[in-house]
């Protein structure tokens, strides 16, 4: 006699179990995004770090005569001394995050750091970020120098390409 019983189905997983699948992946997915933004401003926040360091070490070479002659290149002692923070060395040149080349030259008694290459959103952050104090001066895209502190309003319109150049001039 034949029985009708019913067969409870199989399979891998049910419905319910595919929506919570789908909904981790989505949820992975968007922290993965996150994640990605987030490791991108890292660079501007190394560059920062690492300019900062440059900045100081730089003012560790003068002496009572300065800085050296006027346009002598201070990047090989800065080399010689470790003092080029996480920068990229290339024999006695230095590159920036991006691959713009970073100089740093005597200017006598004052030195100047110029960064080259450096996409608009940093820019804004370093301009409006390196120079808060009346001793150096910051020039962005060969425009006038500004002493002290440049506000990241004022930044935003004078960092107009995707390859900007900022010159910070200090004592």
């Amino acid at each position: 006699m034949p029985t009708n019983t019913r067969r409870a189905q199989r399979g891998f997983l049910s419905l319910d179990g595919m929506f919570w699948l789908m909904l981790i992946a989505v949820a992975l997915g968007f922290i993965v995004f996150l994640g990605y933004r987030t490791f991108g401003n890292s660079d501007i926040t190394i560059e920062q770090s690492n300019l900062g360091t440059l900045m100081t070490n730089t003012k560790r070479l003068k002496s009572t005569t300065g800085y050296a002659t006027a346009g002598t290149n201070l990047v090989p002692p800065l080399i010689n001394l470790e003092g080029t923070a996480g920068m990229s060395i290339n024999g006695t040149t230095l590159s920036n995050r991006w691959n713009g080349a970073v100089t740093v030259v005597s200017n006598g008694m004052t030195f100047t750091i110029t960064e080259t290459k450096l996409p608009k959103s940093a820019c804004i952050t370093l301009a409006s970020n390196m120079a808060k104090d009346k001793q150096t001066t910051t020039a962005i895209n060969g425009g006038a120098a500004i002493a002290g502190e440049i506000t990241a309003v004022a930044a935003s319109t004078s960092c107009s390409s995707d390859a900007n150049t900022i010159a910070w001039t200090s004592f």
